[in-house]
């Protein structure tokens, strides 16, 4: 039994979460290098480090962090994982984002967000208020894709 199998018998939902996340990122050699990741592992990873970053700081901090250089990727895991609620609200704060699409530079990022304007900040905080309301279950919905791809999580 893999390790990830194992993960997957914890009961509570977000240790489960907490013990794949940590077999993955061990796999990076750096928190931005996912090269030693398949796609099925970086999809549980972009699920994650989105929520991580909206928990702990909003989308403001999203954008601003490294996690914004996978702000494409990131809609695609939600995608890819059915978190169809969750689409639509990043959706909504990428549209809200002053350039489009979202650069994947950092740099340009934090200088485009030092200009923020106090109707796009509002938007975010809406937005997040929404995210917080967890209208699907996206640990559960993450824990069920790595369920149904087993095979591709080492």
């Amino acid at each position: 039994m893999s390790e990830i199998e194992k993960a997957l018998l914890i009961k509570d939902e977000t240790e489960s979460i907490l013990e794949i996340q940590e077999i993955l990122w061990k796999k990076t050699e750096l928190f931005d290098d996912f090269g030693n990741l398949n796609e099925a592992e970086k999809t549980f990873l972009y699920v994650e480090i989105l929520e991580a970053e909206i928990n702990n700081g909003g989308f403001d901090q999203f954008f601003f962090n490294s996690s914004g250089d996978y702000a494409n990727e990131i809609l695609e895991a939600l995608k890819k994982i059915g978190a169809l609620k969750t689409v639509k609200i990043v959706e909504e704060a990428y549209k809200n984002f002053p350039e489009n699409p979202i650069p994947k530079d950092n740099n340009i990022r934090r200088e485009i967000l030092e200009n923020i304007n106090e109707q796009t900040s509002e938007k975010w905080t809406q937005l997040e208020d929404k995210f917080y309301l967890y209208e699907e279950n996206i640990g559960g919905l993450v824990l069920d894709y790595v369920r149904k791809n087993i095979n591709k999580f080492k």
